[in-house]
């Protein structure tokens, strides 16, 4: 899943509202994303780093429909919607849009599962949790006030629940993509343990979504700058392959698709037994 930013601040620092044509920038890279091997684009008008501004329902539809209608005649790949409004998810689903990506689970807009399900459209449930305690530095905004005890089975537990809900609410099994929330109200030593623990997740029984991609928790555990974080940002990936994560959202699509097409061939080669293998002792 390639990234495209249509904002002034967005993380990673790839925001393409700031270049003089943001639609033709982002065909442009939406081409550049297609043919380095990317499934999925998936376009979001308002960021979700820490600390960031919020950004009107008019001024977010404003800023994506232009660039999903353009994409609509330009590729037939499927488009993702990233935002938190129902009235932005309606739109973008008019528009063409076939996953709506909402990083509050359902629950910050009460419209928005009304939406998903009167329109069938696949849906990434993300678990987040709201957190105050944000600290800023050259590496950028990180959440610094833990509110778990166990962190993997809090995040399993209320991913369950938003699933739940969702089911409850019309939205159909078979639509619903989990992702836990990489960088949303966890500390860095979370995000940590939540990456270590991804297999834990595969119980829900949902595909699994993994957005770590030049996210802090690589600029604080490799001190790198966000325009350094390349090789973390591969690693994370890997990881989730290795864990059964089968949706990478990504903003380094070639290089990305290389370790993960790598990755998938060494996992799916031959195995050999070598129980019956002779060892001859090398002489003195």
């Amino acid at each position: 899943m390639g990234v495209l930013n249509i904002t002034p601040d967005s993380l990673s620092g790839d925001g393409l509202i700031a270049k003089d044509d943001p639609i033709n920038h982002a065909l442009r890279l939406a081409d550049i994303f297609i043919k380095a091997g990317a499934d999925i684009l998936d376009i979001g008008g308002e960021s979700t780093r820490p600390g960031a501004n919020p950004v009107s329902a008019e001024e977010e539809i404003g800023r994506v429909i232009p660039v999903i209608e353009a994409l609509q005649k330009h590729t037939s790949i499927p488009l993702s919607i990233d935002t938190t409004k129902a009235i932005v998810a309606e739109a973008a689903i008019k528009r063409g849009a076939k996953i709506v990506n909402d990083v509050s689970g359902l629950i910050k807009d009460p419209d928005m599962i009304k939406i998903v399900s009167k329109t069938e459209t696949h849906v990434v449930i993300m678990h987040s949790q709201t957190n105050n305690s944000v600290e800023k530095t050259d590496l950028g905004g990180r959440y610094i006030t833990s509110r778990y005890q166990d962190v993997v089975q809090e995040v399993l537990k209320e991913l369950e629940q938003l699933t739940l809900h969702a089911i409850s609410h019309g939205v159909k099994k078979d639509k619903i993509i989990v992702d836990v929330g990489i960088g949303f109200g966890k500390t860095v030593e979370e995000n940590l343990e939540l990456m270590n623990n991804l297999q834990v997740f595969n119980q829900l029984g949902y595909p699994m979504l993994l957005g770590a991609s030049r996210k802090s928790v690589i600029g604080y555990t490799t001190h790198a700058p966000v325009d350094k974080r390349l090789g973390g940002s591969v690693a994370a990936t890997v990881l989730g392959v290795l864990k059964g994560a089968k949706i990478l959202r990504v903003h380094d699509v070639e290089e990305t698709t290389q370790a993960v097409r790598f990755t998938e061939a060494v996992l799916k080669s031959p195995i050999h037994t070598h129980r019956n293998m002779k060892i001859q002792k090398v002489p003195e």
